[in-house]
C-alpha cells in the first residue's frame, strides 16, 4: 500500500504547480503586484546651494572612509594653543627671584617694636650709645648695618675703648654679659672695679679667617672682638694664652670667657685656633635650633 501511495503523490505534484501558474495569471496585475518584491524608495532632491561632498558634521561622520592608508593626525603640539606650549617649554632657572634676596644686613634688621624693646632695654641697663644712619660698604651689599647703636658705655662706669657701631642685639648681649658676669669676676682680682674693655674690632666688612667664601659676622656688626680688660688700681688683663699659668688672671680669663656663652651664641678665643689666639671673638650668630659654638 505505501509504495501506491508515494506514486501518486509524485504524479500530481506536477498538475498541483501548473494549476497554481494558472490562477495567478487569471487574478491580474493586482495579484502579481502582491506576490513582487518592494522597490527601494528613490533618495530625496539635494537642497539646492549644497556642493556634492558639503554635508554637515553628522553626513561626516557617517560617510564612509577610504581604503587605503590612513594619513596620519598631526601632532598636538602643533594644534596646541600658545600658552599650553609656552607651558611645555622647559624651564629656565629664575634668575630674577634670586636677585630679589635682600642683602644679610636687611635680613636681621629688627622690626620696630623689636628695636623699640632692645634699645629699651639697653637703657635700663645703663649703657650709654647713639643711634645713626645706617652703616653701608658702597662695593660689598652684604656688608653693613641697619639700625646701628654706636655704643661707648657698656654699663655704667665701664667704657667700650674705643666706641663702636654694632647691631643693638650685639650691645644687649655685651651689656648684661658685664654686668652679670664679668664685673663679679673683677671682684675677686683685687685690682679695684673694673672700667674698660678694649676692643680690636666690631664692625669690618670682610670674610672670615678660616673661610675667605663666607661673611665674618663682624661685616654684620654682630660680633665684638675684647683684647683686654682694664681696672681701676691694677694692671690690666690682656687676652692671650694662660694655660696652666697658676694665676688669678687665668682665672679671670678663663671665667669671663665661660659665662660669655650664656649671653653669646659663639665664643672663641686663645686655643681655639691662631686667628684667635690674643682676643675673644663674642658674636651673636643665630644657628638653627638655637645651637652655640662655644671653644
Amino acid at each position: 500500500m505505501r509504495p501506491l501511495a508515494l506514486a501518486l503523490m509524485l504524479a500530481g505534484a506536477p498538475a498541483l504547480a501548473q494549476e497554481a501558474v494558472e490562477t495567478d495569471a487569471e487574478a491580474g496585475p493586482e495579484a502579481a503586484a502582491r506576490t513582487a518584491p518592494e522597490t527601494a524608495p528613490l533618495p530625496e532632491a539635494r537642497p539646492e546651494g549644497l556642493a556634492p561632498g558639503g554635508g554637515g558634521a553628522e553626513e561626516d561622520a557617517e560617510s564612509p572612509q577610504p581604503s587605503g592608508p590612513a594619513t596620519p593626525a598631526p601632532e598636538a603640539a602643533e594644534d596646541a594653543p600658545p600658552e599650553e606650549a609656552e607651558a611645555e617649554a622647559p624651564t629656565t632657572p629664575d634668575v630674577a627671584a634670586r636677585d630679589r634676596v635682600p642683602p644679610m644686613p636687611e635680613r636681621l634688621a629688627m622690626e620696630p617694636e623689636a628695636r623699640e624693646a632692645c634699645l629699651a632695654a639697653l637703657d635700663a641697663l645703663g649703657a650709654v650709645y647713639e643711634t645713626s644712619a645706617a652703616v653701608e660698604d658702597a662695593e660689598i651689599a652684604e656688608c653693613g648695618i641697619v639700625h646701628p647703636v654706636t655704643l661707648s658705655g657698656i654699663v655704667p662706669g665701664v667704657a667700650l675703648s674705643p666706641p663702636a657701631p654694632m647691631r643693638c642685639e650685639t650691645a644687649l648681649a655685651l651689656a648684661r654679659w658685664v654686668e652679670g658676669f664679668a664685673i663679679p669676676a673683677a671682684e675677686r682680682l683685687e685690682r679695684g672695679a673694673l672700667t674698660e674693655i678694649r676692643q680690636g674690632t666690631v664692625y669690618n666688612c670682610r670674610s672670615r679667617s678660616s673661610d675667605a667664601e663666607i661673611m665674618s659676622e663682624h661685616a654684620f656688626g654682630n660680633a665684638v672682638d675684647i683684647i683686654s680688660f682694664g681696672f681701676a688700681e691694677g694692671e690690666e688683663v690682656k687676652v692671650q694664652p694662660r694655660e696652666r699659668e697658676g694665676s688669678m688672671a687665668e682665672a679671670f680669663q678663663d671665667a669671663v670667657r665661660a659665662t660669655s656663652c650664656l649671653e653669646f651664641t659663639t665664643v672663641l678665643g686663645p686655643g681655639s685656633d691662631a686667628a684667635h689666639a690674643d682676643h675673644l671673638h663674642l658674636d651673636v650668630k643665630s644657628r638653627r635650633g638655637g645651637f652655640r659654638l662655644c671653644q
